[in-house]
């Protein structure tokens, strides 16, 4: 029971790590609570709802994050884990991006953990350590031809982890971003042959690759881990073009 007597809030559930990290969490002996603003991959047919209560709402907005962290606050007083993972993406030629696209994937995948970050961030200093999961991409360090905007993003998720592990270290709370490449959707949806032929795992990533890792980062076992960036995209950032989607 690597999480036992913890409080673990989880944003957004792209490609399903949400449903099976939250399942997971849980497992390990951890209140999990759910902040989304869209059921997709929760509800569908032939998998598990959250194991804990989740809040319909919009991650990018100070109010509704800051409602839902007082309502944590009262009914579960302490927060010892955030993973930060709502995130988006837009496909869209640099020259064809929109600022709507723009702005979109900007508050979506930044703006998202920089707000939730600092509203359950009292909720964390009281708990005698933390730790604060944020989800980046492999698209962010290398950037992805068609995705200017996501990968702009992502690559702002690097560098928030980095100022975040050193100025909430003095509450014993640790930061580090997950950077995942080529996972499957959780949903059946088949292989990507043309990422698999990028892979030299040989396969795409699961939602279960990413949530065990966010478990490692999450429990004591990495109390010693702080400001770092786990790539979990099954040695694709090995080999040349690895990070091309397409």
């Amino acid at each position: 029971m690597l999480l036992r007597d913890k409080t673990a809030v989880i944003t957004g559930n792209p490609y399903g790590i949400g449903r099976v990290a939250a399942k997971l969490f849980a497992e390990q002996g951890a209140t999990v609570i759910c902040l989304d603003d869209t059921d997709d991959g929760w509800t569908s047919t032939g998998h598990s709802k959250s194991p804990g209560p989740r809040f319909l709402i919009d991650v990018s907005n100070p109010d509704e994050v800051s409602a839902v962290a007082r309502e944590c606050e009262r009914t579960h007083g302490q927060v010892h884990v955030l993973f930060n993972l709502a995130g988006r993406t837009i496909g869209q030629r640099f020259e064809e991006t929109s600022i709507d696209t723009w702005d979109q994937m900007i508050k979506r995948n930044l703006t998202a953990a920089f707000i939730c970050s600092q509203h359950f961030l009292p909720l964390m200093k009281g708990s005698g350590g933390g730790s604060i999961i944020n989800h980046g991409s492999i698209d962010g360090a290398l950037g992805n031809p068609g995705l200017a905007a996501y990968s702009s993003a992502k690559g702002g998720i690097t560098s928030l982890t980095h100022v975040m592990a050193h100025d909430l270290s003095q509450y014993g709370i640790r930061v580090n971003s997950i950077a995942t490449g080529g996972i499957r959707d959780g949903i059946g949806r088949p292989n990507d042959d043309r990422l698999v032929a990028l892979t030299p795992a040989g396969r795409m990533g699961t939602p279960e690759d990413v949530a065990r890792v966010a478990l490692f980062l999450a429990c004591d076992w990495s109390s010693y881990v702080n400001g770092t960036n786990i790539v979990v995209d099954g040695g694709r950032t090995t080999i040349t073009q690895g990070c091309y989607a397409f």
